[in-house]
Order: C-alpha cells, then structure tokens, then sequence
C-alpha cells in the first residue's frame, strides 16, 4: 500500500486549534451515534476523500483511519474487496449537512483538466430537491449532503438512511427504538432520534442487501465507558438481541444483526478519537485484539 504521508498532509489543512468536533452527549439509554465503518480496495483514496468532504484526521488509536466530523467518526478500515456500495443495502446512504451547498460541490469539484480529475474519487450528482446533492465515495458509500445556513460549521453529520420492505418498516423502528432508546423526531416522518444524528426509515420496492461486506459495513454506536457498556450488555440480552461477538478490547466492542440485514456494532470511548481526554481507563489496559501487556500486540505499534 501506498503511504499515508499524503493523507495526513491534506489533514493539516484542515486542523484548527482547540476541539473542532466531539461525539454527542449520550440518550438515557447512555449511547450516541459513534462512528460509520467503511472499507474500500484503495484505502488511501477512500480516506482522501473523506478528507476532502470535511472531515479532519482525528487520534490515531487502532488500525482504523479515522476521519472525524462533528457527530461522528468515520472508520476508514483495512483495504479489502466490497461486494458493493452502499446503495441497495439497507443503509443504501448517509446524510450530512453543509453551510454552504455549492460552495461545499465546487471544492468537492477541484480542478479538471484533460491530463487530471481534481475531484480525490468522488462522483458528485445532483439532488432531486433545492438545496439537496448526493455524493458517492470511491469506495461506493453514498452520501446524501443537505444545505443548512444556520449551521456554524462547514459540514455536520445528520442521518442514516435504511430501506426496508413495507411490512417490515414499522418493525424495524420499534426495533431501534427498543434496543437502542432512539425516539421519534418531532414533524419528520418515519424518522427517530439518536444523539449526534438521526435514523431514517423508508420503504423500498425491492428486498435490500444486507451492509455486511459492502462499503458502509456497519454503523455504530457509542458508549462512554466499560462500565456502561458492560451494563448494556446484560440490558440487549434481557431484550433478547442476538450478540454476535463481545470482545474485550481497548475500545471494546458488541457486534449484534439486527434481524433486517444490518450489523450494529457498539463500542466505548471513541470519543477519544476526537481528543484523549475521553479515552477510559481500560483503553490503556489491552490492545485493540484484546491482548495484553506483555503478551505480542495484535498490531505492531
């Protein structure tokens, strides 16, 4: 694989002194939306472009790139084939909304050339409403990009678009409302609260794809410690979520299957990401394989 020194130099660019960005304060439940997990054959070229979009190069802490925008982590993970992008998966999209909408697509555009494309891989196309675009990564992850003047800064992470059969889509959010304490969003249809962005729910005419494997692998959510992830735990399983894997790691981690075709992971501290102050004890105590000190570190340091 190529070097990363590329990456973090567009990284620099975009670095501004003090805490540009945090994850949200967590629901009763105690998660918020903590991070997207995507994968792409060129990853250096996914990470550029998540850069591109506004993103800025946060603590480096596992073997992830990631990628932070106020509300959320992107995980940029290790090269790897998808068997496709997002669209016709059940998260067919992700939303995010800008400042300024065709301010943010001209520089998405860069420079275009007969010799070069200045646009890091991203194929832009236009949205089907004013003020509405969407934006394909090239690993395939499509982003629905949402103008918003108020906003006071450039980019914000707004949603996670799912498509379900009709007779499952009233399932499917009491589902997320159970599970995970997401609550409906005041005069927005079909759509349900989660700190730090929202869940959006639409019926689609054809079965969908399951994420697993596909550019937008997985969303997840967030705790802010062991302890209360631990706690959650015993919480999903007296509401009989089907866990497939907890793992004992530096930022722990639950991986569930949602009955409908999505991996839901749950992790802790991944607010450190964003600065190290939110990193718990036990980050310090295993590596991200779960091995500790004195033991050989699942990845070299």
């Amino acid at each position: 694989m190529r070097s990363l020194v590329c990456v973090l130099s567009l990284a620099v660019l975009w670095q501004v002194s003090g805490s540009w960005a945090q994850l949200a304060t967590p629901n009763e439940q105690g998660l918020s939306f903590g991070h997207l997990h995507v994968f792409s054959p060129e990853r250096e070229k996914e990470a550029k472009a998540w850069l591109t979009l506004g993103g800025q190069l946060g603590n480096n802490l596992s073997g992830n790139i990631p990628i932070k925008f106020p509300g959320i982590v992107v995980l940029v993970g290790q090269e790897r084939p998808v068997t496709g992008g997002s669209a016709g998966s059940l998260i067919d999209h992700v939303g995010f909304r800008v400042r300024d909408l065709q301010a943010s697509l001209a520089n998405w555009k860069g420079v275009s050339t007969w010799w070069k494309e200045g646009n890091w891989g991203l194929k832009i196309e236009p949205g089907t409403k004013p003020g509405q675009a969407f934006v394909t990564t090239p690993g395939g992850t499509r982003c629905e990009i949402l103008e918003d003047k108020a906003l006071k800064v450039p980019i914000l992470f707004d949603h996670a678009h799912y498509y379900v059969e009709e007779s499952r889509l009233k399932q499917m959010q009491d589902y997320y409302a159970r599970m995970f304490g997401a609550k409906p969003t005041k005069g927005e249809a079909d759509t349900f609260d989660i700190p730090g962005g929202k869940l959006v729910f639409s019926k689609s005419a054809a079965p969908t794809a399951e994420t697993m494997g596909r550019s937008l692998d997985h969303v997840g959510f967030n705790m802010l410690n062991a302890e209360a992830l631990a706690a959650f735990v015993k919480t999903l399983e007296a509401k009989g979520a089907n866990i497939q894997r907890y793992q004992n790691s530096s930022m722990g981690m639950i991986r569930l299957l949602d009955g409908f075709g999505a991996v839901v992971e749950v992790t802790k501290s991944q607010g450190g990401y964003f600065d190290v102050k939110h990193l718990d004890k036990s980050f310090y105590l295993v590596d991200e394989g779960g091995r500790k000190e004195g033991e050989t570190p699942t990845r070299p340091r």
